[in-house]
Parts: C-alpha cells; structure tokens; sequence
C-alpha cells in the first residue's frame, strides 16, 4: 500500500465517534459516487480501529458528490437516539462527510481535483474491534509532554509497516538529537540524515526493520514528528 495514500486520509480519520450493536458493514456495500473511478486501497489498523479504505475520482463537482451521499444518508436511520443523519466538516482542502451505522463509522472525504475532477476516498471503521497498541507504538521513543496524534498499521504483499504521527513544543533540533539518543539505546543503527529548509530527516535500520523519521514545524507552531517502520520481507 502506497504510504501517501495514507497520510493523506488520516486526516477523516478524527471524526470517528462511538455507535452500539452489531451488523456486518463491508467496504464494498457503501455505494460509489455514480460514475466514479474506484480502486481498493485495502485493509489497515487506525488507532486501534481496523479500517478499510477505497479511493475514487469521478468527474463530478464536490457538492454533488457529497449530496448524492446526504440523500441517502438522510432516507436511513441511525441506532442511537441522539446521532444525526451525518456529520460535515471542512479541514483545509478536504470536505469529510461522516456517518454512524450503528457500530461502524463511515467516512467519506474528498477535494477538488484538475478540470473538474472530485477525488477521495471511502473509509468504514468497526468502532467495537478496538485493539491494544502494538509494543512498537507504546515503546517508541517519545520527547517529555510529547503527545501521539496516530497510528497506522498496514500489511502490503508481506511488508508490514507501522506509521506514527506524534507532536510536541520542543525544538526540530532537540527531537533530532534526542531521536539520534534514544534510537541508539534501543537497538537502532544510525544510517544517514540531515537538516535541511527547516526539516529533519533520520533513517535508522534494525535487524529486519527499517525507520525513517521526519521532523518538521507545523503552522501552528507545533513540532510533528512522523515515524514510517517496515518490517523487510526477503524480497524487500
């Protein structure tokens, strides 16, 4: 599974809220946008959630695309007294639309694309097989008062990777050189990096393991830190 694909549907991905009793809600059984370009993007595990995803692009303005789903959102009923038909929310250019299906949130998340083009992706998350973390997630070095924004699991052709977002108010230079610490204390072989325009690149390597982590600043003025960890197949 390509990495940008996701990160860049992380961002839906905190719209999930809680829901109650039990169907069974595949990927395939939520409709696409008609006309739509579909392609199966696959399985992960979102902050404990598993997850699957399929990303569309479909010549079609935004605003029909989300009340094509408004529509029928609208003509089902949801499960618990209190949830409306669905949520809309705008985070920088993606329009997410959510909805609750008892215990499944369904996501729908989307921009506008080059000459009218809508793309995005569907997501439906079963909100009652909450996981524990993996011992990487709850083991991975962090920077005092650091906080975990997310974490993606995913298994791609036998290449299992585990994808970390985490934040703090310290330096880009103080997680460089504490990352540069830690990462040698827990068994980590220091390969290359650099700092450069304000973003700090680190890769380390493991046994069969390999991490890459990139240090940045973000508008907020929050320090980001993202960790991508592959687990090297023979045929890596």
């Amino acid at each position: 599974m390509r990495r940008k694909t996701l990160s860049v549907f992380v961002v839906a991905l905190c719209l999930i809220i809680s829901g109650a009793p039990a169907i069974a809600l595949d990927i395939s059984d939520i409709e696409n946008p008609p006309g739509a370009d579909v392609i199966y993007v696959g399985n992960v595990i979102q902050n404990g959630l598993p997850l699957q995803i399929k990303q569309f692009s479909v010549n079609s303005p935004l605003v029909e695309v989300f009340a094509f789903y408004k529509q029928r959102w609208s003509d089902t009923k949801n499960y618990a007294g209190n949830v409306p038909d669905y949520i809309e929310k705008q985070v920088g250019e993606w329009n997410i639309l959510s909805k609750m299906e008892e215990h499944y949130s369904i996501v729908v998340q989307a921009k506008k694309g080059d000459a009218g083009i809508t793309e995005g992706f569907i997501s439906v998350s079963d909100l009652s097989q909450k996981t524990e973390d993996s011992e990487l997630t709850s083991s991975f070095p962090k920077l005092i008062d650091s906080k975990l924004l997310s974490t993606t699991e995913s298994n791609d052709s036998g290449r299992k990777a585990t994808t970390l977002m985490i934040t703090n108010n310290h330096s880009i230079e103080d997680n460089n050189r504490f990352y540069r610490s830690s990462m040698d204390e827990q068994g980590w072989n220091y390969k290359r990096g650099a700092i450069r325009d304000n973003v700090a690149m680190l890769h380390f390597v493991k046994q069969t393991q390999q991490c890459e982590i990139a240090i940045s600043q973000s508008n907020d003025g929050k320090t980001v830190i993202f960790v991508n960890v592959v687990e090297l197949n023979e045929n890596s």
